[in-house]
């Protein structure tokens, strides 16, 4: 499994290009995860140098700065066919109009109208093979928005950022997609729209002890982290083993 990381200049989003070994005989299928803006060169270019056919996109919620150009990424599927975009499903309302759901924040950068994706679709529950070789299996975790979610894989990884190897292990390790769930030493905020403090509180609480600890966490902002380490050092993780 190969996974490239490329930040937005959107807020420091970062949106992922996912690359699972391919079948024998055939090009390697790719995953965008979170297409934010401002980075659509960035993901083409990865894609092109991957020799890596666009199979799926998939938004961790449903966040302006995550799902932006979603719908122009999803239309590079073969021969110009949108590829299905999938999302948890509480946070699919939000993509008739993300940038209504985040109290105006202002964008700090010069954005393309906003185009929903034709071929919009809820993420099932469980594990699902969202394309080939490559299984997730969503864990809900709302706090952040209501459809906040970890998406949890385990495979052999090689992890790209800005085109240099930062981790690698040839045998199959756990590994997370955590959206704006869990960051490296903090968490997404509560205070926006559908945001509840209290949710975001029993998820950690929840993640802490039913995810496996070695799980490395890749963050929709900052740097990837391991799931011992915020158990560990960050201290809202902490607040919600103690008070949950």
């Amino acid at each position: 499994m190969r996974l490239h990381i490329i930040t937005s200049p959107y807020y420091a989003a970062n949106s992922l290009v996912i690359i699972p070994q391919p079948l024998e005989g055939t090009a390697p299928h790719a995953v965008v995860v979170d297409p934010s803006a401002g980075i659509l060169p960035q993901l083409k270019a990865t894609l092109e140098r991957e020799g890596a056919v666009l199979a799926a996109v998939l938004l961790t919620h449903g966040h302006p700065d995550h799902v932006w150009d979603c719908a122009r990424v999803a239309s590079w599927g073969p021969a110009e066919k949108q590829v299905p975009v999938w999302i948890p499903g509480p946070d699919r309302y939000r993509l008739v109009d993300p940038a209504a759901y985040v109290n105006n924040m202002p964008a700090r950068i010069e954005l393309d109208e906003w185009v929903c994706p034709d071929d919009l679709r809820d993420f099932p529950a469980g594990s699902c093979e969202l394309i080939p070789s490559l299984w997730m299996k969503m864990l809900p975790a709302p706090g952040h928005t209501e459809g906040s979610a970890l998406f949890l894989a385990h495979s052999d990884l090689d992890v790209y950022a800005d085109g240099q190897l930062i981790a690698s292990s040839e045998l199959p390790i756990p590994w997370a997609l955590s959206g704006d769930v869990i960051f490296s030493g903090s968490v997404g905020r509560t205070d926006l729209p559908g945001g509840d403090e209290t949710q975001m509180r029993h998820s950690l609480r929840t993640i802490s002890h039913a995810v496996d600890p070695r799980t490395l966490l890749f963050p929709g902002h900052g740097p990837a982290t391991t799931l011992q380490a915020e158990i560990d050092t960050n201290p809202y993780v902490t607040r919600a083993r103690r008070i949950g």
